[in-house]
């Protein structure tokens, strides 16, 4: 999108990428830290903190020295979300998949070249989950992520992906808008992806999209993962891609039965 410098903030833009920058794997950091993502010194990296601190949206970590978000991030996250109309119905149909799976259920969405985890529900079984709520990872690297991206069109993607940095995960990741859109040819349509180590060498995963029946539009994905080998891979190419598929039909169907009601 084409934007005018003029009317840019950019304390604002700042703060935005201050909160971007938290993580899993980086909960808390240091205004030394803040300043150099942020590409700032550090006095104004220290100003932009507190300003987040004293919004509610950053608190002090257990040293003092350090930052984390605070729970007032999670409010526009649930905000945005609630505005979805998928955690409600979603939430019971996840839960049987997870019973007949016996493995960790998510429900997932396409924001940009992301894709982030916006539901699970833990498995039963002895491999649980450290996907979080929250998680995002690359779209072009993921089979949920191809599959939601099959939804746009080729000059979609094309613009969407127009000076990406490709990072690459294993030997099946597209390096390259080419390599990608050659990928979402060959999936497109298919009722369910299945990744036996594509993204993440150590796990399966199977996903399934979820439509706006009302336009045909793909506004979701159900998705399941366990360790590689957990389940036979026979097995899990068999029953349980079977499982989600039914399981995103569902979801489907009651999210069109939901916005049909006056």
């Amino acid at each position: 999108m084409e934007t005018d410098d003029r009317y840019m903030v950019p304390g604002l833009v700042r703060g935005l990428v201050a909160l971007q920058a938290f993580s899993q794997e980086k909960k808390d950091l240091s205004v030394s830290e803040l300043a150099e993502i942020m590409g700032v010194n550090r006095s104004s990296a220290f100003r932009i903190a507190y300003t987040l601190e004293h919004c509610g949206f950053l608190h002090k970590a257990s040293d003092s020295r350090r930052y984390a978000l605070n729970s007032k991030v999670l409010d526009l996250g649930f905000t945005y979300l609630s505005g979805l109309d998928l955690l409600e119905p979603s939430r019971p149909i996840l839960q049987r998949l997870r019973d007949q799976t016996t493995i960790a259920c998510h429900l997932v969405i396409r924001q940009g070249t992301d894709i982030v985890f916006v539901d699970r529900v833990q498995a039963t079984g002895p491999f649980t989950s450290t996907v979080g709520v929250g998680t995002r990872w690359p779209a072009h690297a993921t089979v949920t992520g191809q599959q939601l991206l099959a939804d746009l069109s080729d000059d979609e993607i094309r613009e969407l992906y127009r000076d990406h940095q490709w990072a690459t995960f294993t030997e099946g990741t597209p390096t390259g808008i080419e390599a990608l859109l050659a990928r979402i040819h060959e999936i497109r349509g298919q009722p369910a992806l299945v990744s036996w180590g594509y993204f993440n060498p150590a796990m399966a995963a199977c996903a399934a999209p979820i439509y706006r029946l009302s336009d045909n539009s793909m506004i979701a994905s159900v998705s399941v993962s366990c360790p590689l080998g957990g389940i036979p891979q026979a097995e899990f190419e068999g029953r349980i891609r079977d499982a989600v598929i039914a399981a995103a039909h569902e979801l489907s169907r009651t999210l069109s039965l939901n916005n049909a009601q006056p």
